[in-house]
């Protein structure tokens, strides 16, 4: 089609009028789509493939029409991008006001107007170029109107002849008075019709100073708004990782002293839990196998038989109270070797292990490890 052929046509000029439409539909495309651009990298690429090309003719066709160097015609285009970019990744709402921008500078490019070019050019459609869109216009049939010519007849008396006369010349009177009165009115209403571009192009050339103050103003409520929304969001991230991480704390079951001073325990995982006093340290972590770091003698539990399970976490509380924590695998193997060797020993402490046996086979929880 010619009318879809001229939206990428190069050449040739728009109107004002013609170059707010095409924006017009490009902006709300991207209104219409801004809440799954983010999400969906194909549609915006789609996007920007389909708007892209269609701006910059029009843009290059309205700044030709204008009579301004082509270099300007890529004005609209960037503001297009960034807006596209900025509502799409932007994760605050100040990154609306990119729309501001984007009115300003079409309104700019619908309005612009070089006095020093002469324009005498016929548009369709707003265009005027290359393609010919006259097959799309509806051109109205022009009127003939037939002109009657009214004779005397002669056998009909003076009266009629009068009559017929009389007649005639009011037709001719009237025929003339209207032609006078559209010949006299036309000029007028043509004066009269001033279209609306022309008019906000007058109001800011007589307004120059308040449109400068006013653009600057706008543009700098848009780069800090953008700004801000910038600073907003890494603030989140930042209290974020300063935030120490607090782990629930740890819920140990079934605790039973043993001879030497030390306790067993259990969690709801049956993983193996080994508590006793030792010297004092300050409150913490002192070992873990997922670092890697830490006292290097809290690594493992070593039985007289060579027996030895690694310790998963080794914590101290309350100034001086051990917590060795162990696999829920190594469990049943830790009881039996507690239960039947004579002593281990774990972080740098040495425990004797008589009379463990007969603890650990009195309780119905660790009993069932023996079973096995």
């Amino acid at each position: 089609m010619p009318l879809l052929k001229s939206l990428l046509c190069f050449k040739g000029y728009d109107n004002g009028r013609r170059f707010l439409l095409i924006n017009l539909a490009c902006y709300l495309l991207l209104i219409l789509f801004s809440s799954v651009l983010a999400q969906a990298p194909v549609l915006l690429v789609l996007l920007l493939l389909v708007c892209t090309p269609v701006m910059l003719a029009s843009s290059m066709r309205r700044i030709h029409d204008a009579g301004f160097a082509t270099p300007f015609a890529a004005g609209p285009v960037i503001v297009f991008w960034v807006c596209v970019f900025g509502i799409a990744y932007i994760n605050h709402g100040a990154s609306w006001t990119l729309l501001i921008l984007a009115v300003l500078v079409t309104l700019a490019m619908t309005t612009i107007s070089n006095a020093r070019v002469r324009r005498e050019r016929s548009y369709v459609w707003g265009y005027s170029g290359p393609i010919n869109l006259s097959d799309s216009v509806d051109t109205p049939q022009p009127q003939h109107f037939q002109q009657q010519r009214i004779e005397p007849t002669i056998t009909g008396g003076s009266s009629e002849l009068n009559t017929h006369v009389d007649g005639a010349g009011q037709v001719e009177t009237g025929a003339s008075g209207s032609v006078e009165n559209h010949q006299y009115e036309e000029p007028a209403g043509r004066a009269a019709q001033v279209s609306w571009e022309q008019q906000l192009n007058q109001w800011f050339i007589a307004n120059k100073q308040f449109t400068i103050v006013g653009s600057i103003v706008i543009s700098l409520v848009v780069v800090v708004g953008i700004v801000l929304s910038l600073f907003d969001e890494e603030v989140p991230l930042q209290t974020v990782a300063e935030q120490p991480v607090v782990e629930a704390p740890k819920e140990r079951l079934n605790k039973i002293e043993m001879p030497d001073n030390f306790w067993i325990m259990l969690d709801k995982n049956d993983a193996l839990t080994i508590a006793w006093q030792g010297d004092f340290k300050t409150d913490g972590e002192l070992w873990s196998a997922i670092t890697g770091k830490g006292d290097k003698d809290c690594f493992e539990i070593s039985f007289n038989n060579r027996d030895k399970f690694r310790s998963m976490k080794v914590t101290v509380k309350n100034g001086g109270d051990y917590y060795a924590d162990f696999s829920p695998v190594d469990t049943q193997n830790a009881i039996k070797a507690i239960a039947l060797r004579d002593k281990f020993k774990l972080c740098g402490y040495e425990f004797s292990l008589k009379g463990t046996q007969a603890r650990l086979m009195n309780n119905k929880k660790y009993s069932v490890y023996f079973e096995e």
